[in-house]
């Protein structure tokens, strides 16, 4: 890899993991250890980033959070962004069949990004996300509903990649390919969160190349997501995947969630 490439490819997993401990903020540490770089590597593409305003470093509590220039550029994104219509259709619509709180989430990296969360009339919420929540892919249910899609090479190599962080979850990695292919058998994943009381069920979403990109999930006590209720609430998931499957079959596959 040529040294300006491989520079640009160090600096954009740094903000990566900047992002993804935005809330809490990342320490230098973590971003050293996690990247492997050498301490004068990691502080010069810091400073770097921190120069430019993509990150923010907080003296107070010795963190890198995302910085001003992120924002920036996300106001810029918006104009092109086809949320409203290709994605939030499907959302109301979920949250009005189901009663329950729906989900849709993105693949960033090697992570999965909650983007949205919609909830329903049903009295229990379900807010097993928060909007910008970024976890490694193969935690919960919507990552694991995009892995289960992948073909075979590429889910495995994404969670070689991703086998540290895994470990060091409360889910048990060697259980994962299991819950992939129980995923490819059913169609579907079905995920309970045994301390929350909660269970969730997923659905992978494809660009119009066919790769799956994105997830739609539905969450809701486990006492409630279980017989014609489940049934119900996947009947419900499969029409607007393919709904939104269709929308995005007309549309060119680069950023399927940006522009057309």
């Amino acid at each position: 890899m040529a040294e300006g490439t491989q520079s640009i490819d160090r600096a954009a997993t740094i903000l990566n993991i900047v992002a993804r401990e935005h809330k809490n903020g990342a320490s230098f540490a973590d971003i050293m250890n996690e990247t492997q770089l050498k301490r004068p590597t990691t502080r010069r593409l810091l400073m770097a980033l921190v120069e430019h305003g993509f990150v923010e470093f907080d003296g107070e509590n010795k963190r890198y959070h995302l910085g001003p220039k992120i924002y920036e550029f996300g106001l810029q994104v918006l104009p092109f962004f086809d949320f409203q219509e290709v994605y939030r259709p499907s959302l109301m619509r979920l949250v009005e069949s189901t009663g329950d709180t729906v989900f849709l989430n993105r693949l960033v990296g090697d992570d999965m990004v909650c983007i949205a969360r919609e909830t329903g009339s049903f009295p229990v919420k379900a807010f097993v996300l928060d909007v910008g929540v970024q976890r490694p892919l193969g935690l919960g249910a919507g990552g694991l509903a995009i892995l289960a899609a992948m073909d075979e090479a590429q889910a495995q190599a994404m969670l070689q990649r991703n086998q540290k962080r895994l470990k060091d979850s409360d889910t048990a990695p060697e259980r994962i390919p299991l819950l992939i292919e129980e995923a490819r058998q059913k169609g579907y994943v079905s995920r309970e969160v045994s301390r929350l009381g909660i269970r969730t069920v997923a659905m992978a979403i494809l660009d119009s190349a066919g790769t799956p990109f994105a997830s739609l999930s539905v969450s809701t006590i486990q006492e409630r997501m279980r017989g014609d209720h489940l049934e119900m609430v996947v009947n419900a998931l499969e029409r607007e995947v393919r709904r939104i499957n269709d929308k995005l079959s007309k549309m060119r596959p680069l950023h399927p969630l940006h522009s057309r």
